[in-house]
């Protein structure tokens, strides 16, 4: 593993994944980029989840998928210095960022994009525990499928309607 890399959780994902790329993460494959996101929900969730149940605080909860967000962060730009990723031009602020920036409307700088995305998921998520189960995992699936479409540059296809509701 890289000395660089700010978060060892997402660092210890993307070591066994050489059966998807023989032995390189590319963050062109969808099967990688889904992987990831779908860490980060059930990261999230659990986060919530122990809130709520009082196993953490909530600022510590929301402290937590902030990190694992920057972390993201630094992977889908290119900085996290994680020798098994591949990037592309891509994944650039001036890409990928701005792609976020104006296809979800955030209104964060191009660098701190895919963090602000991922956040605007986790409080989709949050609200998502209040639906039944059956509701709530169709929800979970349709935000992965979304947000995995967004950090492969593409608007999500779901009636060209982006599910990441920004305006909660």
């Amino acid at each position: 593993m890289d000395s660089k890399i700010t978060n060892p959780i997402i660092a210890a994902l993307l070591e066994p994944l050489p059966s998807l790329a023989q032995g390189q993460n590319d963050l062109s494959d969808e099967s990688v980029v889904r992987l990831l996101v779908r860490h980060f929900i059930d990261y999230s969730l659990a986060a919530f989840q122990g809130a709520l149940h009082k196993a953490r605080t909530d600022d510590d909860a929301v402290e937590a998928i902030n990190r694992q967000a920057i972390a993201l962060n630094a992977v889908f730009l290119g900085t996290s210095g994680i020798s098994s990723v591949t990037t592309h031009a891509w994944n650039s602020p001036e890409q990928l960022g701005a792609f976020l920036k104006d296809t979800v409307g955030l209104e964060y700088p191009e660098d701190d994009c895919v963090r602000a995305m991922l956040i605007h998921l986790a409080t989709q998520l949050m609200h998502s525990l209040r639906l039944p189960d059956e509701d709530r995992n169709e929800e979970v699936e349709a935000l992965t499928l979304d947000a995995a479409d967004l950090l492969l540059g593409r608007a999500p296809q779901d009636d060209d309607e982006i599910d990441i509701d920004i305006n909660l």
